[in-house]
């Protein structure tokens, strides 16, 4: 049973980290086509008076790739927002609620996921005001995307927690 678990472990850490490392290549590539496209508006704006009617669209829609893709690398790295609160309990009962914890995370990762993925079906239907040339669903394809690589960290440590709290023991 253990050894499964730690099979399990680790198959998910790696498919977590491949996941995590794809996500920081389209935050790298997000942060910097925002910061060309806002710097190129700014630009264009005070020199020449003149902004391109899509830029502030782009930028909306690169905002929203760097939010979710930076969760998925926060929440891999553990770098969300967390408070430790049971700090001098013992072991089993702090495995057990951030056992708790993650499969809270897990359930909202699914719940996202699932409406996520509907309302960027819905995008289709929907192109970008000024840049009609994109539907909206790129955009908003997003959300249940990066909410997917949250899921499976949170699903990696769920298993990593069910093995602390058998062995007594860190699962890493």
């Amino acid at each position: 049973m253990i050894s499964l678990l730690r099979g399990l472990y680790s198959l998910f850490d790696r498919l977590s980290k491949a996941l995590s490392a794809v996500c920081k290549v389209v935050l790298v590539l997000s942060l910097f086509g925002i910061v060309f496209d806002l710097g190129i508006g700014c630009i264009l704006r005070y020199t020449i008076k003149y902004v391109p009617s899509w830029y502030e669209e782009l930028a909306r829609f690169l905002l929203v790739w760097i939010a979710f893709s930076g969760s998925v690398v926060a929440v891999e790295k553990g770098g969300h927002i967390s408070l430790d609160i049971f700090g001098a309990c013992s072991f089993r009962v702090r495995a057990f609620f951030r056992l708790l914890a993650h499969a809270l995370m897990l359930v909202t990762a699914v719940m996202v996921c699932w409406y996520g993925w509907r309302f960027a079906q819905g995008g289709w239907f929907g192109v970008f005001a000024c840049m009609d040339f994109m539907h909206l669903f790129y955009g908003y394809v997003g959300v249940p995307l990066c909410f997917f690589g949250v899921g499976m960290v949170a699903l990696r440590n769920i298993i990593g927690n069910i093995t602390e709290l058998i062995t007594g023991a860190a699962a890493a």
